[in-house]
């Protein structure tokens, strides 16, 4: 592969190393091939609210695909150039849906507001799940009733039992089912639930169609399940060694996140 013109990477368990932070090399490095011209996209699952909390607005990438792909944004202008959410009509059908399975699940405000949320739990015991309620203590709120259910983002349904991945793409094959492991338990399966079709691999392609890109030209890296879209579409994919072992298998794999792996891919392409 000649010299990317872009690289897409995903933020958490990826860039971000264990401590939430990104490594000073990396750091050098995003601002070195910015100065090249390569675009630089981050491709992550979080809220805008929930990426701000992590890095800031000066971070030197050109482009954010958040909420998994369900929107996209200029990072220079701060415009969001792209979103996507689920009709309310749709959203009060999976809720009843998952009412009837009793599975715990969140339903995310629509863009730009996808970090609040209305909730149901039924498990008596489901820390992820409850962790994150308290981390979003006053963003989210406990459903009482469907009555005034509205257009949303996406549902994230968490659990520890590995079973509900199949049971929820059975029930759900209308919609986009994307499977990530917890990024706060780094145990719990979250299923998300979004529009068909959306996912970061979609957003990934409609970028580059802006921006004139072939994906041949694209260098790939991530972490987890909910990476594969993209991972499955760029020229040369890569992802960290502590990913599943079904996705190293799949991909090349790189160091570990606490070892500044975007270093490491970039100089398989730049000279120092």
């Amino acid at each position: 592969m000649q010299k990317p013109k872009a690289i897409i990477i995903d933020l958490d368990g990826t860039l971000l190393n264990d401590n939430k932070q990104v490594s000073e090399s990396d750091l050098q490095v995003l601002n070195s091939i910015g100065k090249r011209g390569v675009i630089r996209i981050i491709a992550t699952g979080r809220s805008l609210f929930s990426f701000n909390e992590v890095l800031d607005n000066n971070f030197p990438i050109d482009y954010l695909i958040f909420d998994a792909g369900a929107g996209i944004m200029d990072f220079k202008t701060k415009e969001i150039i792209s979103s996507h959410f689920i009709q309310t009509d749709d959203v009060l059908k999976i809720a009843k849906l998952l009412d009837d399975l009793k599975i715990d699940f969140q339903i995310r405000d629509k863009i730009p507001n996808s970090h609040k949320y209305s909730f149901k739990k039924y498990s008596k015991i489901n820390t992820d799940f409850e962790r994150v309620n308290s981390l979003y203590k006053f963003h989210s709120l406990e459903l009482s009733n469907f009555k005034n259910l509205k257009e949303a983002t996406r549902f994230i349904c968490i659990s520890e039992d590995t079973e509900i991945v199949q049971q929820i793409e059975t029930e759900f094959s209308d919609f986009g089912i994307i499977r990530a492991t917890s990024p706060i338990d780094k145990k719990s399966v979250w299923m998300e639930i979004y529009p068909k079709n959306v996912n970061k691999g979609s957003s990934v392609k409609k970028l580059c169609n802006l921006l004139n890109i072939s994906l041949k030209e694209i260098v790939g890296l991530g972490n987890d399940y909910n990476d594969i879209d993209f991972l499955d579409i760029t020229g040369k994919s890569f992802v960290v060694d502590n990913a599943p072992e079904i996705l190293k298998e799949k991909y090349s794999t790189t160091v570990s996140n606490n070892e500044s792996p975007l270093t490491t891919v970039v100089e398989l392409f730049f000279d120092k």
